[in-house]
């Protein structure tokens, strides 16, 4: 699986995993919440990793 962009300064957002992922260096199952910037949570929807989600913005 690619690498997903760093991580950059601003707003965070709380997602729903719809495949495995490795995030933050731990392997994480479907159904799983993770946190992530606006372009990580747009590189995982590219990469159908997650599905369209209501925006849930932690910053």
């Amino acid at each position: 699986m690619s690498k997903a962009p760093t991580p950059s300064k601003g707003g965070t957002i709380s997602v729903v995993l719809q495949k495995p992922h490795k995030h933050a260096g731990a392997d994480c199952q479907p159904g799983q919440t993770i946190t992530v910037t606006a372009e990580q949570k747009a590189w995982l929807q590219a990469q159908g990793v997650i599905g369209k989600q209501e925006e849930q913005s932690n910053g």
